[in-house]
């Protein structure tokens, strides 16, 4: 990887692991809500003023922007459940490592496998997500990882892997640069929010949301880091071959998440 994609997915870490925090600290469908409404009432007009006058980007990869919405919306979905009912510094690491280890094969299965220094630096990042949230290798079960909040996270894996797929995919097929990152970005944000919001009506999910503008301040931040975060992820994937490196190195957001969340919520994690 190029120092310039380094610098970017290390930006992007701290704004992620920050926005998960928040969305933590919320434990709520509402937030995920939140941060839809604000997309599309934000970040959208701008955004058709922007696809009017220059080179569009939903006419060129509709289908990875509606097959990028739908796993958004299963992500928004798994972590809700995730943090509702589990420990964050467990829920985050498992959801944030597995989706490296699922790329990578995905990688292998179209032709694009990973160097051997490549897969040793995919098996430690997972490993290692494993070990971090414990105080002590003793605490190393099959209980803490497999209980009622897994099967979500496992929900919010596979999304994160399949839409990171198909992002790269989609960053491959458009010129290169931060403005049309950022664009198919608040598309595919847009396309998650309006079938998230249908999930949570078919499923008579409850959704409150903040009467008060000043009670709008967590959401919109939480948006402005969720989508500074991943438009620096898309710009570089047009900047490196592989897919797996970026989210790979990404996940020092992991320990970021743990370490905060550990000392903002008073939950477990390595000494």
């Amino acid at each position: 990887m190029s120092f310039f994609s380094i610098t970017l997915v290390l930006i992007s870490a701290a704004l992620h692991a920050s926005w998960n925090l928040l969305v933590r600290e919320q434990r709520s469908i509402n937030m995920f809500m939140g941060i839809s409404i604000v997309s599309t009432f934000v970040l959208s007009p701008p955004l058709l003023l922007w696809e009017m006058f220059a080179p569009p980007v939903l006419s060129a990869v509709p289908l990875n922007i509606l097959g990028g919405g739908v796993c958004l919306a299963v992500y928004y979905t798994g972590m809700t459940h995730s943090y509702r009912g589990g420990d964050f510094t467990v829920a985050y690491p498992l959801a944030r490592a597995l989706p490296v280890l699922m790329v990578a094969c995905a990688e292998v299965a179209l032709g694009d496998a990973p160097t051997p220094v490549g897969w040793l630096g995919i098996a430690l990042i997972a490993l290692g997500s494993l070990i971090l949230p414990l105080q002590s290798l003793s605490d190393l079960n099959a209980a803490r990882y497999w209980n009622r909040t897994t099967v979500w996270i496992l929900m919010a894996a596979t999304s994160i892997a399949a839409y990171t797929v198909i992002d790269r995919n989609a960053l491959r097929q458009l010129p290169n640069g931060l403005t049309f990152a950022m664009r198919y970005g608040v598309l595919e944000t847009l396309v998650g929010g309006i079938i998230y919001w249908v999930v949570l009506r078919v499923t008579r999910e409850t959704i409150v949301l903040p009467a008060r503008l000043a009670a709008w301040k967590l959401p919109t931040l939480a948006t402005l880091f969720l989508f500074g975060s991943y438009s620096l992820i898309l710009w570089a994937f047009q900047s490196d071959d592989r897919a797996s490196y970026v989210i790979g190195l990404r996940q020092i957001s992991i320990v970021l998440g743990v370490v905060v969340g550990a000392y903002v919520f008073h939950e477990r994690g390595a000494r």
